[in-house]
């Protein structure tokens, strides 16, 4: 086990104090001298707010964690822009750092939007990616009435790292006039360099082998309420991979290239889904309560032109207990199974820890680790206040995974990892916080990972 030494976080910790003293200034530069007639203007008379709050203390707060979880920025789909009634009370990033010249200023009660845009740029590395470059926007607006309408989220980023690997996706979580109906898109675009590692759990690292490929994807799914809470519906799934290239240079036999399906120079799969979702929590930047629940039948027909049939099964559990009402700390457990129950799966489709929907399974071992036909995951977390304000939050996390075993489909091995982590309030109305967390496997296996919203 590695222990961060105490003089690490110290030194840390004084660069954040200077970091923020800085912020202060230039902010009141802007604020008070340059730019206070158009600040004015902005801030009393736009509809649509451009959300510089987090992008300061965002921006710094990567370049000091030297670290960042970059293969995706984690989209929370619905960014419900809610305001509490107890916020006045409450603290976030940007409070702390125009409370200088914010004095004997009385605060002016926050106006109800309809549209709420985030713009803000990263960097940071991971022994996966090297040094990345980052630039991700995202826009919440209400196609209803607020109290019967979920906020509408489209999210994008477009990223770059030193290992060649080029990210740009595009998400959507469309929620119609209350609540009716539910459009979800997740499309992609990925010139992805990465290793991978054979199938099953006993796969061991040097078996590592560099595949090089673009891909295309593109999921569109429509869900109708039928009931409560409940949404049933479908929609397509398009997954295309071309210039795949295996590196594979050993004299052992080529794990990628020995499985046969999906490893030529480009794979296309077609098909259809049916899904099933329930979800009655609030707000899902960072929920309080509630229970979330998706399943998701995907099939790939060879009507459709794939060369084979097959059929993979997601179904996704969550729930949330508020443990202190008080204190508003949080039990957090989250339960996924994937699998591919029928046919053969292209090699790169397979289920595989940190490919889940957002990319979050299994903090502690790097993206791509293992794959197999099936996988199982539970994850528990404790959420946590540090400060009565909230502005500053901590968490604990253990989390398990298995993976088949080819040929037997037996479940032989199990990774564990546990963790911790902070939280930095980055807006209190939304209650979206900076996640900053650092987690440990197995057999000298970790990261640190770098967030905006819950991990889940």
């Amino acid at each position: 086990m590695k222990v961060i030494p105490c003089s690490l976080k110290c030194n840390a910790l004084y660069h954040l104090l200077l970091i923020s003293s800085f912020c202060s200034f230039l902010i009141e530069i802007f604020e008070k001298k340059l730019f206070a007639g158009v600040c004015k203007i902005l801030k009393n008379y736009c509809f649509i707010s451009f959300s510089f709050k987090p992008f300061f203390s965002l921006l710094y707060l990567i370049c000091l964690t030297g670290q960042v979880y970059a293969q995706e920025i984690h989209g929370n789909e619905q960014a419900a822009i809610i305001a509490r009634e107890d916020s006045i009370i409450k603290k976030d990033i940007v409070d702390v750092l125009l409370k200088g010249f914010q004095k004997g200023k009385t605060p002016k009660p926050p106006k109800e939007q309809k549209t709420f845009m985030t713009i803000f740029p990263a960097i940071g590395s991971t022994p996966a990616t090297r040094l990345v470059g980052l630039v991700a926007a995202n826009i919440a607006f209400y196609l209803g009435d607020r109290k019967t309408t979920t906020a509408s989220v489209i999210l994008t980023s477009i990223s770059y790292s030193l290992n060649k690997q080029l990210l740009f996706p595009i998400r959507s979580n469309i929620w119609l006039k209350n609540n009716t109906w539910n459009l979800i898109g997740d499309w992609r675009f990925m010139k992805y360099p990465q290793n991978t590692y054979g199938l099953g759990g006993g796969t061991t690292t040097s078996n590592k082998d560099l595949i090089v490929y673009s891909y295309i994807k593109i999921y569109e799914s429509a869900v109708k309420n039928v009931y409560s809470k409940l949404y049933a519906g479908g929609g397509i799934n398009i997954d295309y991979f071309y210039d795949i290239d295996d590196t594979w240079n050993k004299p052992s036999t080529d794990p990628f290239k020995s499985y046969g399906v999906g490893t030529g120079n480009k794979s296309l799969s077609t098909g259809l889904n049916a899904s099933l979702l329930w979800d009655d929590r609030k707000n899902t930047i960072n929920p309080e309560k509630g229970s979330y629940l998706n399943l998701v039948y995907r099939f790939y027909p060879t009507i459709l032109g794939n060369s084979s049939g097959w059929a993979s099964v997601y179904a996704d559990f969550r729930k949330y207990f508020c443990i202190s009402p008080k204190k508003k700390n949080i039990l957090a457990l989250w339960f996924l199974y994937w699998g591919v129950p029928k046919g053969e799966a292209p090699y790169l489709l397979l289920p595989s820890n940190a490919w889940d929907s957002y990319c979050n399974t299994s903090r502690g071992y790097v993206q791509g680790r293992f794959r197999s036909k099936n996988m199982l995951y539970a994850e528990a977390e404790y959420r946590y206040k540090i400060t009565a304000n909230g502005l500053i939050g901590g968490v604990i996390f253990a989390n398990a995974a298995s993976y088949s075993e080819p040929g037997s489909g037996k479940y032989k091995y199990i990774y564990p990892a546990v963790g911790a982590g902070l939280r930095v309030k980055l807006n209190k109305d939304s209650n979206t916080n900076l996640v900053i967390d650092f987690a440990m496997g197995i057999k000298h296996s970790n990261g640190f990972y770098l967030d905006v919203g819950e991990i889940f």
